[in-house]
C-alpha cells in the first residue's frame, strides 16, 4: 500500500493560510499593546507632546478632560446626530497613516503581514468607532446583545470607574498583560446589570445583591474603623 503524499500546492497553501493566521494575530496582539499605551502615555497624561503641540494637547483635553469629566458622572447618554459625537470617535482614514512606519518596516519582512497589520490597524479603528459609540450613547445596535461586545463594554465601564485601568477598548490582551486590567466589584457588577451588560438569572442577581449589600457594609465599617484610628 503506497503512502498518502500531499500535493506541492497543498502544502504550499496550508503554509501560506498559517502564516497570514500567524500575521493577523501578531497584528492584533501589536495593535492591543499600541493602544494601551497611546490611551494611557497621550490621551491620560500631559507630557512633552501635549505641552508643546497643539494637536496633542487637544488630544488629551478632549479625552481626559472632557469625555471622562462627561463620562465619569455617567456612562450612558443620549444618541447623537451624526457628526457631534467627535470625543468618542477616532478618525478611520488616518489609521494607516499614523502606523505607515510600522508598515513599511513590516514591509521588509513581508508584503502579506504588512498588509495584514494595515487591514488591522484600520478594522481596530472602525470597530472601536462603532463599539464605543453604542457604549456612550446607545441605540441597541445589533451587536450590543453579543457576548463579546459586553465583555468589552465591562471591560470599559470599569474604565470610567478607575481611569488608570482598562485602557484596551478593542483588544484588551496588553492591559492583561501589563497588568493593568482591573476586577469589577460587586456593587459595580450590579450597575453593569442595571445598564444592560451583564446579564443574570433572578436567583444570580438575589444572590448578588446580597453581595453587593454585605460588600458596602464591609466598606463602611472599615472607613469608620479608619476614621477611629486617626481621631486616636
Amino acid at each position: 500500500m503506497s503512502n498518502l503524499t500531499i500535493p506541492d500546492e497543498v502544502t504550499m497553501f496550508i503554509q501560506s493560510v498559517l502564516q497570514n493566521i500567524g500575521w493577523f494575530l501578531g497584528a492584533c496582539a501589536t495593535v492591543s499593546f499600541i493602544e494601551h499605551q497611546v490611551h494611557a502615555r497621550l490621551m491620560h497624561q500631559k507630557n512633552f507632546l501635549s505641552k508643546y503641540t497643539s494637536s496633542f494637547k487637544r488630544v488629551y483635553e478632549a479625552h481626559a478632560i472632557n469625555h471622562h469629566g462627561h463620562y465619569s458622572k455617567i456612562f450612558t447618554d443620549e444618541p447623537v446626530p451624526p457628526g457631534e459625537d467627535e470625543e468618542i470617535r477616532l478618525t478611520v482614514h488616518k489609521a494607516p497613516i499614523k502606523t505607515l512606519p510600522l508598515i513599511v518596516l513590516i514591509s521588509l519582512v513581508s508584503i502579506p503581514g504588512a498588509l495584514i497589520f494595515a487591514f488591522v490597524v484600520v478594522m481596530h479603528h472602525w470597530v472601536w468607532n462603532k463599539i464605543h459609540l453604542e457604549m456612550h450613547k446607545p441605540e441597541h445596535r445589533g451587536f450590543s446583545n453579543w457576548s463579546a461586545y459586553k465583555f468589552l463594554a465591562r471591560h470599559h465601564y470599569l474604565h470610567h470607574v478607575y481611569p488608570n485601568k482598562n485602557y484596551n477598548v478593542v483588544f484588551p490582551f496588553a492591559d492583561y498583560v501589563t497588568g493593568t486590567n482591573v476586577h469589577a466589584s460587586k456593587s459595580e457588577l450590579l450597575e453593569m446589570y442595571d445598564l444592560e451588560l451583564l446579564q443574570l438569572n433572578p436567583a444570580e442577581l438575589a444572590s448578588l445583591r446580597e453581595a453587593a449589600a454585605q460588600e458596602k457594609q464591609e466598606k463602611q465599617a472599615k472607613q469608620e474603623k479608619q476614621l477611629a484610628t486617626l481621631r486616636g
